[in-house]
């Protein structure tokens, strides 16, 4: 991993047969790539609610090879008005796994990304390329992936990565059941000050630091929560209960049992 933190995000269940599938890639894509995914939706209006992660998404729409857009990191749920039958590809980044592809800082993309031939100043134009080839070659979830994933290997560099912006990020996951502080005294230990880690955090994650790590502080709870749905898991995360479902709800839009028990894509018809 680029940030040497075992870091593996969640979202929510797709109840519908063949809804949500997924694949995650061998070494040494693994090491940036956190996984491959396909959304389809059924005919009729829909609503996906997808859960903050800290990751980089690049998304392609499977009836149209150049429909491809990119979602940046975000601070709570999201929900996006679907119209079927319609299905989605996507690339789930490690954190900060685009940059072994993406130069550009995160920070710059909206603008650079307003109009789509300033895409490929993003994105490497291999990966675009592959992405569409796959589309318009008709393959499976499966041949898809192993397309896309021989022009990211192709188009992979060394990334830079910012030391103290890694520390921060081990810091946050090593900590996540203390009070995280984020004071002059405490980033010094990353090697910078609270406002120059401000300005660092929303250049590559677009992402205040509290923002990221109440972001990392849930998703460690839906892990811990999808492996003891029983017990107490937000105990050692939050202060109390009251704590807990307030900011579970702020993040996913729902309480942990409509998120577990519910699909995330639903009908509004």
């Amino acid at each position: 991993m680029l940030t040497d933190i075992n870091y593996h995000p969640i979202q929510g269940s797709v109840l519908q047969d063949q809804g949500y599938i997924t694949l995650s890639p061998a070494a040494p894509l693994s090491h940036w790539v956190h996984s491959y995914w396909q959304l389809n939706v059924p005919l009729g209006r829909h609503c996906y609610r997808s859960m903050p992660d800290n990751c980089v998404d690049v998304i392609a729409n499977l009836h149209d090879a150049e429909d491809i857009f990119i979602v940046t990191p975000y601070s709570s749920a999201m929900s996006f008005e679907l119209s079927g039958p319609e299905a989605y590809f996507g690339i789930r980044f490690q954190l900060l796994g685009h940059k072994v592809v993406v130069s550009t800082p995160l920070e710059n993309w909206e603008m650079l990304l307003s109009t789509d031939t300033r895409k490929a100043d993003v994105i490497p134009p291999r990966v675009l390329n592959a992405i569409r080839e796959s589309i318009t070659f008709n393959l499976s979830f499966e041949e898809r992936c192993h397309h896309v994933s021989a022009s990211l290997l192709n188009a992979a560099r060394q990334p830079n990565i910012d030391h103290r912006l890694a520390r921060f990020i081990r810091y946050c996951h090593h900590n996540i059941s203390s009070n995280i502080v984020l004071s002059d005294r405490t980033c010094s230990e990353f090697g910078l000050s609270a406002r120059q880690l401000r300005r660092l955090t929303q250049l590559q994650f677009g992402l205040s630091p509290r923002e990221f790590a109440r972001v990392m502080r849930f998703q460690h709870t839906l892990d811990a929560i999808k492996r003891n749905p029983n017990g107490a898991s937000w105990a050692d995360n939050y202060y109390d209960q009251s704590h807990f479902i307030r900011e579970f709800k702020r993040m996913s839009g729902s309480t942990p049992s409509e998120l577990f028990n519910l699909s995330v894509l639903y009908n509004i018809d």
